[in-house]
């Protein structure tokens, strides 16, 4: 591994379709921002799936809202190596389709972290071999923000897949409030959580996600 920032706890990802469902005026990224400060939540995932324009306005204010309020808290684009420099983003997380881990390492060098999704523990063995920071693993559970999904695992399957690799691991997929226990459980490093979190109570969700898991 590159870099020692590794993911622990959890996971916010800000995903652009998913926030644009939910009244976005709720969740003003000041303040989200501020929380995720508040709580010391050490990396979150920006994600925009849709055109250019609009996914570098989204990732640019909510890049901008994270380094003004919470400056410490790494922040990994999905899929948009392109702008991770540009934006001065923390690192990438690249799918099995995406762009491939060798290219992004060469453009990024050592001192950026780059996350890989996986699905088997072939995959896993492949990231090993490639010298990633993290992986995510998944999905745990189904769910609803990615059409694209693969098998459902379970968390005995996760389980597994953590005590198989030296690799730190991010579950994702599925996790809710009511589920999060059973996923720490596992001793995977963190958990993912995209609807779980973004609802109109947003703040007590974020709060309880990360108390569930610090006891857990």
């Amino acid at each position: 591994m590159s870099n020692p920032a590794l993911p622990t706890g959890i996971l916010p990802i800000l995903d652009a379709d998913w926030l644009e469902r939910i009244a976005p005026a709720s969740m003003p990224p000041e303040a989200v921002a501020r929380l995720i400060h508040a709580l010391a939540i050490p990396m979150v995932q920006l994600r925009a799936k849709g055109g250019e324009a609009s996914a570098r306005v989204f990732m640019t204010g909510w890049l901008k809202a994270l380094r003004d309020h919470a400056p410490e808290t790494k922040v990994i684009l999905n899929d948009r190596l392109a702008w991770v420099l540009s934006l001065d983003a923390d690192g990438v997380h690249v799918g099995q389709e995406d762009t491939p881990v060798e290219t992004c390492r060469n453009a990024l060098g050592a001192g950026r972290i780059i996350g890989l999704s996986t699905h088997t523990l072939a995959e896993i063995r492949q990231a090993e071999a490639l010298g990633v920071d993290y992986i995510g693993f998944g999905p745990i559970f189904p769910t609803a923000t990615k059409s694209d999904t693969h098998a459902v695992q379970g968390v005995e399957t996760l389980k597994g897949m953590v005590e198989a690799t030296r690799l730190p691991m991010v579950a994702i997929g599925g996790i809710t409030l009511e589920n999060l226990d059973a996923v720490a459980a596992t001793g995977a490093h963190g958990a993912a959580l995209i609807s779980a979190l973004w609802q109109a109570d947003w703040e007590r969700r974020l709060s309880a996600a990360v108390g569930s898991w610090r006891r857990g």
